[in-house]
């Protein structure tokens, strides 16, 4: 049903489709109620309505609480200030110089200023005639918003939801996907002595910052209106981390060598422990991340042991001394990030068994 879905209405085109529907809705119940300024309500329905249901209500919620309290600034500024183009002009200034400067707290405040100042011309303009109350004025512009939030967050809950969560979950997967892949290639050019290039981890590193910000937000807006294990999701996260920080420690000792490409003589052992950590992780990264995977540990404690049991061989057969010191280091270096890898999966995989209890 998805799939289809995605072939005949893409996201993007869904999202248009549900724009245009929120800010008719809008329009159609400023109409209804006889508001002369439906144009707010409008572009309010655009400005709340995002891709998902937790970006949505987010975006709403700021342009409620910025609408609210520009239009309490600017009824107060209409019923204390003088009606001139200077005074406005001067208002305008102070409105968006304030206005600025606390955006560095928080965003609602361009919601602020451009509630303000709407109210504050064209509340003047009117009063010179003596057509409207200020208060009142002031209370129909936040009417309107409120109109096109609510059209906005309504279409976006019921015209093809996006969960935010369940997009942050396809994507962790692929990113668990994405980083076997890795594994094995640092390991395969480790094995064979050639160095990568660091922008390879590019794309695992560029999304840590955004996974812990998106499940926040999930938490935070959608939490209430959907259940789903956040634990769960708390432990994928953890995981993306720490796979990424031992990748890049594979990557820095995989190119910190010198000119000798030495057969490093526990090729097989690493390839042993580097299937069990793919293993894992592509688990981690599947449909039932909670499911029990006793194979799964064993590889990887089998895999450790293997390791270490072959270089302690190595080291009492005296097969190091064929090394540099250099390259040692190298080997020893690897193999720890690889080890600490391996760790940190378990831990991880430990901590799914329990969340499914």
């Amino acid at each position: 049903m998805k799939a289809s879905l995605d072939m005949f209405f893409p996201l993007y085109l869904r999202y248009g489709i549900k724009m245009g529907v929120a800010c008719v809705t809008a329009s159609a119940i400023s109409y209804a109620i006889g508001s002369p300024y439906a144009i707010w309500a409008v572009v309010s329905a655009i400005i709340a309505m995002q891709v998902n249901v937790a970006e949505s209500l987010h975006a709403g919620f700021l342009r409620i609480t910025g609408t609210v309290l520009g239009a309490v600034a600017g009824v107060l500024l209409l019923l204390v200030l003088p009606i001139s183009p200077l005074v406005m002009m001067l208002a305008v200034f102070c409105i968006a110089l304030i206005c600025g400067y606390l955006t560095r707290y928080t965003t609602i405040w361009p919601a602020t200023a451009v509630a303000a100042v709407v109210v504050l011309f064209t509340g003047s303009q009117q009063m010179q005639f003596g057509d409207v109350e200020a208060i009142t004025f002031g209370l129909m512009r936040v009417a309107e918003i409120a109109i096109g939030v609510g059209s906005a967050f309504l279409v976006s809950l019921l015209l093809w939801p996006v969960r935010l969560v369940d997009t942050l979950r396809t994507d962790i997967s692929m990113q668990f996907q994405e980083s076997a892949r890795l594994v094995n290639v640092l390991l395969g050019a480790f094995i064979s002595g050639e160095q990568q290039p660091y922008t390879l981890l590019s794309g695992i590193e560029g999304k840590i910052w955004d996974n812990h910000e998106r499940l926040n937000k999930a938490r935070k807006h959608e939490s209430f209106l959907y259940h789903y294990e956040h634990k769960v999701m708390d432990v994928q996260v953890m995981t993306i981390d720490r796979t990424a920080e031992s990748l890049r420690s594979m990557m820095e000792a995989l190119n910190d060598y010198d000119e000798e490409n030495v057969d490093p003589q526990i090729s097989e052992e690493l390839r042993i422990l580097g299937d069990a950590i793919m293993a894992a992780l592509r688990h981690l990264g599947s449909g039932n991340p909670t499911a029990p995977v006793p194979d799964l540990v064993r590889g990887l404690t089998s895999g450790v042991g293997q390791v270490e049991s072959k270089l302690i061989r190595m080291r009492q057969d005296g097969r190091t001394k064929a090394f540099s010191l250099h390259k040692i280091l190298q080997i020893f270096a690897f193999y720890q990030a690889m080890r600490l890898l391996a760790e940190s999966l378990l831990i991880s995989l430990e901590r799914m068994e329990h969340n499914a209890q």
